[in-house]
């Protein structure tokens, strides 16, 4: 009876969860924001490190923004790329941008320090992170600079991955939806949990950029961490529920390295301190462990078997509502194609890489991830 008992909180508090991030997700989207034809000015960081493949999509894409020009600047942060990166960021003579290196001793080196040093140079009031993977729409600059027009302190926009040409890649899309819909509802609901540096935005004034509130001990995490520190300083908090404000990034062609990719995200996970980033990732671990262990346990005995299925069918439920509004959203509507397939995989992938996470100490870049 304990087991069951067990198995029975743990799902109730998953399909909890996931129904009240649906409602938070619904309250965003339905938002009407007010439009203004105010701009506010904004100092767009790029920290980048052998990127020579894409920083020429992002450049033309960034040069590109309805935004006058005069209302923003690009700063690139070069990490001792070993490519043509640093040479193609300086074919671009363009008076919006500029190129900083961050110092060369091999101790001061990550993103983070690239963000921290990028910050440093900016001279606007908001600060805007894009990952040198992504594209950005026309319109993206000119939805974040009246967003922060009003009262808005701290900002995530939506990402979509793409493309997605294959099942592979329209299994990661939907994944990486999953968690954005997440994101956007955990907003919606005053809790938020995740963030991304491939869009996000802040005002610098309320927020500091440090080697401490980024935690520069643990290599990634540079935007959950930033997340943290503004839910600590009582900033205003928003998701930027504006088609125009999306950035595209990119799909991995093969399993193994979108394994490696969420390997190193999970890595970070341990050294989370925010009550809601924590109960939610152990709400969410511990019901696909559970899934996962029924799974094993149906080999020894059938009764298991049909145990996962009610509780794969019931969790389906739950994230499909969560999901279909994301989707819809974002005019990704195809990915509901492998739904069921994720379902099924999704608790195994989370069993994997968050343990290989954690024990397996993964490189990116040529770097060992801390």
């Amino acid at each position: 009876m304990i087991f069951y008992a067990i198995i029975f909180f743990v799902a109730i508090a998953y399909l909890a969860l996931i129904l009240s991030y649906s409602i938070g997700l619904k309250k965003v989207l339905s938002e009407k924001k007010s439009s203004t034809n105010e701009r506010t000015n904004l100092s767009v960081i790029v920290a980048f490190r052998n990127e020579d493949k894409n920083l020429p999509v992002l450049l033309d894409a960034l040069l590109k923004q309805t935004l006058s020009g005069v209302l923003y600047e690009l700063i690139f942060v070069d990490d001792h790329s070993t490519d043509g990166s640093v040479s193609i960021v300086n074919s671009y003579k363009d008076r919006f941008i500029r190129l900083v290196q961050v110092a060369s001793p091999v101790h001061v080196e990550g993103k983070k320090a690239a963000l921290i040093y990028g910050v440093s140079h900016a001279q606007n009031p908001i600060v805007v992170f894009i990952d040198a993977d992504c594209i950005p729409t026309n319109t993206w600059l000119e939805t974040l600079s009246s967003r922060f027009s009003g009262d808005v302190d701290f900002a995530i926009g939506p990402v979509v991955l793409s493309p997605i040409d294959s099942f592979v890649r329209k299994l990661q899309s939907l994944e990486y939806s999953s968690l954005m819909a997440a994101a956007a509802g955990s907003f919606g609901v005053g809790h938020p949990v995740i963030a991304s540096s491939a869009n996000l935005a802040f005002r610098r004034e309320l927020l500091s950029v440090n080697s401490n509130s980024l935690q520069s001990n643990v290599s990634s995490g540079d935007d959950m961490f930033l997340l943290h520190s503004a839910k600590k300083n009582v900033c205003k908090i928003d998701f930027l529920n504006d088609y125009n404000a999306i950035v595209h990034t990119n799909t991995e062609p093969i399993l193994s390295s979108a394994l490696r990719q969420r390997m190193r995200w999970a890595s970070k996970s341990i050294y989370y301190k925010d009550f809601d980033t924590i109960f939610t990732s152990i709400v969410v671990f511990t019901f696909n462990l559970q899934l996962f262990g029924l799974i094993v346990f149906s080999f020894i005995l059938i009764k298991y078997l049909f145990v996962f299925l009610c509780l794969l069918c019931a969790k389906s439920l739950v994230d499909f509502l969560l999901l279909k509004q994301y989707l819809r959203f974002t005019k990704q509507e195809e990915l509901v194609k492998v739904f069921l397939p994720l379902q099924f995989l999704y608790p195994l992938y989370v069993v994997y890489t968050f343990f290989s996470g954690v024990i397996i100490k993964t490189t990116w870049k040529g770097r060992r991830i801390r």
